[in-house]
């Protein structure tokens, strides 16, 4: 049994249809009038535009990210105030992540990175339970879920 991704009826066949660009299993009230494209039967349904992607090793912060800033900054006789200033970011920012107060963005991470010559993410092991993506903004749950296993 399939169900239309339109009306959520549970159907034994589906029509794929194209809506404003969008491909849709839908069931056959559905489709109607509608250019259809293809059609599901009992085979599990497949579309045009999807692909199979195997699981991609992701890399996450290492624990120790804070003392390891730092001692790579400590010597290459770098002051914090110049460091901020040739990654363009903020002095207060980098304290706060050398402190290990603040997790670094995936950004600032690959900064710090080219500029210190180190490495600061790892290979995440399927058993680990820590942050493994570092996209965007850090949640209040972020930072308590780090601070937690530490």
């Amino acid at each position: 049994m399939y169900s239309c991704d339109i009306c959520g009826r549970q159907v034994d066949k589906l029509y794929v249809i194209q809506i404003e660009g969008a491909e849709m299993a839908v069931c056959g009230e559905c489709s109607e009038g509608k250019n259809v494209i293809d059609t599901v039967g009992d085979e599990p349904r497949s579309r045009k535009n999807e692909t199979k992607h195997e699981e991609e090793p992701v890399e996450e912060l290492i624990d120790n990210y804070g003392s390891v800033i730092r001692n790579a900054r400590e010597r290459m006789k770098i002051p914090l105030t110049v460091l901020a200033e040739i990654i363009n970011e903020k002095e207060s920012t980098l304290l706060r992540v050398e402190k290990g107060k603040m997790l670094p963005n995936i950004e600032l991470t690959k900064k710090l990175e080219k500029e210190l010559g180190i490495k600061l993410t790892e290979v995440a092991t399927e058993g680990d339970k820590t942050r493994t993506k570092h996209e965007g903004p850090i949640t209040l749950g972020d930072a308590a879920f780090k601070k937690e296993h530490k």
